[in-house]
């Protein structure tokens, strides 16, 4: 019958999903990028003495305790590093030159959004730098894990992935690049 039983959870829409970023993400952000990123790195970090189990670890910290979201988007800090567009284009193995690299090596900082499925697993990917990751986090590799945010379903992940970026863009002052490949 029409209007009876359990009916499947609507997506969000925008305002809802912004709303949701906006009331946590760029303070995350913001707090955790005020702070030295070189500050107990060895335990922090995704660049040193990097495994699986800590990948996790890290991951567990932004966990809000439910089990049933597995979709999330995440915000990495990456390493600056100075490259040529030639180098770029043998490492990716592209035929062409890309405008983010130039545009990410005019600020100071830089940050990458992403989502999945499976983060750690994802992250892990990202930190290896094996060419399972980003392009982006291939040529900047991350360094540090700024913030993740769960969703029930992946199809607002993906769109508060877009978001997210857009919000950090508006909401974190210059010098600081934000990175998304969708």
């Amino acid at each position: 019958m029409f209007g009876h039983g359990k009916s499947k959870p609507r997506s969000q829409t925008d305002r809802e999903l912004a709303q949701r970023v906006r009331d946590v993400v760029p303070d995350r952000v913001k707090s955790a990028l005020q702070k030295r990123s070189d500050s107990n790195c060895a335990d922090q970090c995704l660049c040193h003495n990097l495994t699986k189990k800590r990948v996790a670890e890290l991951v567990k910290q932004f966990s809000d305790g439910t089990t049933t979201k597995t979709n999330a988007v995440y915000v990495l800090e990456c390493q600056m590093k100075f490259v040529t567009q030639k180098v770029v284009r043998e490492e990716l193995r592209l035929q062409n030159d890309v405008s983010w690299i130039d545009d990410a090596q005019e600020n100071r900082r830089l940050v990458y959004v992403g989502v999945s499925t499976v983060v750690p697993n994802r992250l892990w990917k990202h930190a290896v730098g094996n060419g399972d990751g980003a392009n982006f986090t291939q040529m900047f590799p991350p360094t540090r894990l700024l913030s993740i945010q769960w969703f029930e379903r992946e199809s607002d992940a993906y769109r508060a992935e877009e978001l997210t970026a857009e919000i950090l863009e508006e909401e974190t002052h210059d010098g600081i690049y934000i990175s998304q490949p969708g």
